[in-house]
């Protein structure tokens, strides 16, 4: 018995070296596939801004003015935020403000910005999204909204972080690690979407 407890480690730390290996690689395909740049300039029916970091309201109020779309939900804010402290007057006038965009308070991750939108939608003719979020943030963002808006197009309108640059990302590690942790949220995603087919086909 004793003879073969190394041969079992052995296999064990093999399966486990095999395993980082995988996730390795499928780490730099997923950076591999984050959008740089929005796939059109086509005008959609809604954007929607996911708070949580620099750029990303002020993309959707360009866009909004621009006529991209004729409304907008910022998905996240807080619920003592006032709109003019997201957005200034000189960044998008009162006539766009009153009328075409809409505070979410409900959401507090990825997640829950996906049901507050579906929800938002809902009472809304909306057929097409542009999502405006981090590049880095893009992918699992998209594999959300298209879970719970199924039918509805999504068209990532991905912002850049100034600190986070996606070439050469391996060598910076606080990059590197904001990647792999955004990774590792993207697969738990897509497991517990597989897990809910199956529990729904079964």
């Amino acid at each position: 018995m004793a003879r073969h407890t190394p041969r079992r480690w052995r296999g064990t730390l093999a399966i486990i070296v095999i395993l980082c290996l995988v996730w390795l690689a499928g780490l730099f395909a997923f950076v591999a596939q984050v959008p740089r740049t929005a796939p059109n300039d086509d005008a959609t029916d809604a954007l929607v801004v996911l708070t949580g970091g620099p750029g990303r309201i002020d993309r959707g109020a360009e866009l909004l003015t621009a006529g991209k779309a004729p409304q907008m939900l910022i998905s996240g804010v807080g619920t003592d935020v006032r709109p003019r402290e997201l957005l200034s007057a000189e960044r998008l006038p009162d006539r766009l403000l009153s009328c075409c965009v809409t505070l979410g308070r409900a959401a507090r991750d990825t997640h829950e910005n996906a049901i507050e939108t579906a929800g938002w939608a809902a009472s809304r003719p909306i057929s097409s999204i542009r999502l405006v979020t981090a590049d880095f943030h893009m992918p699992r963002s998209v594999l959300e909204f298209e879970r719970r808006l199924p039918g509805v197009t999504i068209v990532p309108e991905p912002v850049s972080t100034s600190n986070i640059r996606l070439d050469d990302w391996w060598r910076r590690p606080a990059t590197a690690l904001l990647l792999a942790g955004e990774y590792t949220k993207y697969l738990a995603a897509r497991a517990q979407m597989a897990l809910t087919r199956v529990i729904d086909g079964a």
